[in-house]
């Protein structure tokens, strides 16, 4: 099944490790650039626990490598996920994957813990002892002030990853390169749309 690539990738980057950041908000501009913190470790944990109780978000994935794939995935809470596939938008609501493929729809059982892993950009049992994190500085992504964060940890691979925080310390980019059979590849993921209340995903 062609969805079946979509949906364990996805899996796999955002348990740990993509449009651009939305308008920006003032609170995050490039005005004022978002300040080292005192702990990088903390910070970078910190961020993907806040990110893990927000109520909605946008996330959008490229990967480039021996070829090219990009796809979206929404959330939101408690219980809904809608990704886009080359069949159009797949929605996932509490553990029933909806597949729909040529005016049909099939209720496809999801497996557990699947989708929870894709509410937390690091592993939830991550800490700080276990991670290396080097500050690379103030960063500006489309008009947003973050902070840019190289993270290593036993399953983010020999390359570790890069990783932006907004100044509301919110992760907003994701990008780590990796190595497959086909070949090296990189993939870039970033969020946007956090809390938003006209985000909505509805029954199929």
């Amino acid at each position: 099944m062609r969805l079946l690539p979509a949906v364990l990738v996805l899996s796999a980057l955002l348990s740990g490790c993509g449009a651009a950041p939305g308008p920006a908000d003032p609170a995050t501009s490039a005005a004022a650039s978002v300040p080292a913190a005192a702990d990088p470790a903390q910070a970078v944990l910190d961020a993907s626990q806040r990110f893990s109780r927000l109520r909605s978000f946008h996330a959008s994935l490229r990967m480039q490598g021996p070829r090219t794939v990009e796809t979206t995935l929404d959330f939101v809470a408690p219980d809904r996920y809608r990704l886009q596939t080359e069949d159009g938008p797949q929605l996932i609501i509490g553990d029933t994957f909806f597949l729909q493929r040529a005016g049909e729809v099939r209720q496809v059982p999801v497996p557990p813990g699947l989708v929870a892993q894709w509410r937390s950009p690091l592993p939830a049992d991550l800490a700080p002892a276990q991670l290396q994190v080097q500050d690379l500085g103030a960063d500006v992504l489309a008009g947003v002030a973050t902070r840019k964060y190289r993270v290593r940890h036993a399953s983010a691979g020999p390359d570790g990853m890069l990783y932006w925080i907004d100044a509301r310390g919110l992760p907003v980019q994701i990008e780590r390169d990796g190595q497959a059979q086909g070949g090296r590849y990189r993939i870039t993921l970033r969020y946007s749309r956090q809390d938003d209340p006209t985000l909505q995903i509805a029954l199929p």
